[in-house]
C-alpha cells in the first residue's frame, strides 16, 4: 500500500499537516512550489508582513507519476479562494492517475472560497475519485482534533486499499 502525500506549502502550515499524516499513516511527501512569476512575488511580498515566516523550499516538477500509488492526499494553502499555482500545476502534471483515490485539504486564514470544489473539479477531470475532503481555517489548525478527522480518513481509505489487496 503507497500513500503519495503532495502538498504546497508557504508558510509551514500545510506542510505541518502533510507530516502529520506521513506520521501517522505513512506516505511518501512531495512538496511542490511554483514557478511563475505572480506566485513568487506574492511569496516574496508576504515575507515582509508582519509575522508571516514564508518558506522558499519544494520543488516544481513538470510530472508527477502516480502509477505506483494506491492512494492520493493533496494539501494546498488558499489564495484568493482558490488552491495555490504550484498545486493546480501539479494536478495538470499527474500521470497514472485515472482510478485513484484522492482526499484533499485546504488550510487558510478564514475560508477556504472555491479552494476545495476547484481542486475537486480539476481531479475529476484527471479521472481521479475524490474521497475527502477537508478545510481548515487558522482556529481549527490548532486544534489536534480537526486534523485528526484528516488523519482518520486517510487511515481509513488506505486500510481498506489493503484490504482489497491493492
Amino acid at each position: 500500500m503507497k500513500t503519495s502525500i503532495i502538498y504546497a506549502s508557504c508558510t509551514g502550515t500545510t506542510q505541518g499537516i502533510a507530516e502529520e499524516i506521513r506520521k501517522q499513516c505513512g506516505g511518501d511527501l512531495i512538496e511542490v512550489k511554483s514557478r511563475d512569476l505572480l506566485s513568487r512575488f506574492v511569496a516574496f511580498m508576504g515575507r515582509h508582513s508582519p509575522g508571516m515566516n514564508v518558506r522558499d523550499s519544494g520543488i516544481a516538477p513538470e510530472k508527477i507519476d502516480l502509477a505506483g500509488s494506491d492512494l492520493v492526499v493533496i494539501g494546498t494553502p488558499v489564495w484568493g479562494g482558490q488552491p495555490v499555482p504550484a498545486i493546480k500545476k501539479a494536478v495538470a502534471g499527474f500521470h497514472g492517475c485515472e482510478g485513484k483515490p484522492v482526499i484533499i485539504f485546504a488550510t487558510c486564514g478564514e475560508k477556504p472560497g472555491q479552494t476545495l470544489p476547484v481542486l475537486a473539479q480539476a481531479l475529476s477531470a484527471k479521472g481521479m475519485k475524490v474521497v475527502g475532503q477537508f478545510s481548515f481555517n487558522k482556529n481549527e489548525i490548532r486544534n489536534p482534533a480537526a486534523v485528526h478527522a484528516l488523519v482518520a480518513n486517510v487511515q481509513e481509505m488506505a486500510d481498506m486499499k489493503a484490504q482489497q489487496g491493492e
